[in-house]
């Protein structure tokens, strides 16, 4: 049986359910997501502005509400130092959703003066597991998404309440002038051939601060983009696809 949402509240997001049954060992699942892939070593790496960011899928598997959820490093430096080292647990359903289970959120600061320079631990606001605390999973990307959805991501109240409005299944350069303002044109063009999905992301916690992402089928999340301000964060590397040896820098 399938996992399936239920609404949080009418006219609101949708809340997913989980139905342990319903998950394949995230290392080798029956319908991996094309928009989402997270086979064990693939690796992408991301620059907007004056920050690197790096996600690598790691052959760890955490078990989490009875759940099999696959490890994803996620690491991010601003001009040069480590300042967030995140685990996210995802859970790959056996319908293509992919579920998140949590996330393991360590922030850093470093400081001028200390030698040798080493991040320090300062936070770790925004960690959440489902099935601890009232926490619940959510799904970070659908098997198949469609226009007008909207869905939570996580389920932590007062902590961690992301939401997906899908915007566009069918996205290519040309097809809607106001998700192609702000993008890299031959990124774009390079990734999506009408079949790119994108969505609007924000918190209920913070609703005006609204991004788009872009997702690419066999790349998954390519492009950030923040609409009141036009900056943007990209991808400019991978490890898995011919199309990472073409990428174009910011």
């Amino acid at each position: 049986m399938a996992a399936r949402c239920v609404p949080e509240a009418r006219g609101g997001p949708l809340r997913p359910r989980v139905r342990r049954g319903d998950f394949d060992d995230p290392r080798d699942p029956s319908h991996p997501n094309p928009y989402f892939p997270l086979a064990v070593g693939n690796t992408w790496e991301f620059q907007g502005g004056n920050e690197r960011n790096t996600l690598e899928v790691l052959d760890r598997t955490k078990l989490i509400d009875e759940v099999p959820c696959i490890v994803v490093n996620d690491q991010v430096f601003r001009d040069g130092d480590l300042v967030e080292d995140t685990d996210d647990w995802y859970a790959l359903a056996q319908d293509g959703d992919v579920w998140y289970c949590g996330e393991e959120v360590k922030d850093f600061e470093s400081f001028d003066g200390d030698d040798p320079r080493l991040p320090e631990l300062v936070s770790i606001s925004g960690s959440f597991k489902a099935g601890r605390d009232g926490d619940k999973a959510g799904v970070i990307f659908q098997a198949a998404p469609e226009v007008g959805q909207s869905y939570l991501e996580e389920f932590s109240l007062g902590n961690a309440e992301d939401v997906t409005d899908v915007l566009s299944t069918s996205h290519g350069l040309g097809a809607d002038p106001e998700l192609d303002r702000f993008v890299p044109r031959d990124l774009v063009r390079l990734l999506c051939d009408g079949d790119c999905v994108v969505t609007r992301n924000y918190s209920l916690l913070e609703p005006d601060v609204i991004a788009w992402k872009y997702y690419a089928r066999g790349i998954g999340f390519f492009l950030e983009v923040k609409p009141e301000s036009g900056e943007a964060t990209q991808l400019t590397s991978c490890n898995f696809d011919l199309r990472c040896a073409r990428l174009p820098q910011p």
